[in-house]
């Protein structure tokens, strides 16, 4: 009986990580700049999504929220840039440079998030 529910269980970790897949969690660190890279250019593409966003409601709005929205987008565009910056200094950096330029151009991201909240 204890054999067959090992069994069991062993049998349903396979079939969630065939289900689920072997990803990294949110937050963790990638092994490789290449992959670093390739994180945060998928994240400057939400980025830019969001600030199109905001820019389409500081155009929609009037008066003193268009004024607030308006700083809010040109906040959140000029520390994208800034991001975007940060990761052309990540594709150019040295194989042991990489994950210090990582950690800032990580800081400057969530930065970028926080100015569109």
């Amino acid at each position: 009986m204890l054999r067959t529910s090992v069994i069991c269980c062993a049998v349903a970790g396979v079939v969630a990580l065939a289900v689920v897949g072997c990803k990294p969690s949110p937050g963790t660190k990638p092994a490789t700049k290449d992959e670093a890279v390739k994180v945060m250019n998928a994240e400057l593409e939400k980025l830019d999504k969001k600030v199109a966003e905001l820019k389409d409601k500081a155009d929609k709005a009037a008066g003193d929220a268009k004024a607030t929205l308006e700083a809010k987008w040109k906040d959140s565009a000029a520390k994208r840039e800034a991001a975007a910056k940060k990761l052309e200094e990540l594709k150019a950096a040295a194989a042991d440079k990489w994950e210090t330029i990582q950690k800032d151009a990580d800081k400057l991201l969530d930065d970028a998030k926080k100015a569109i909240e």
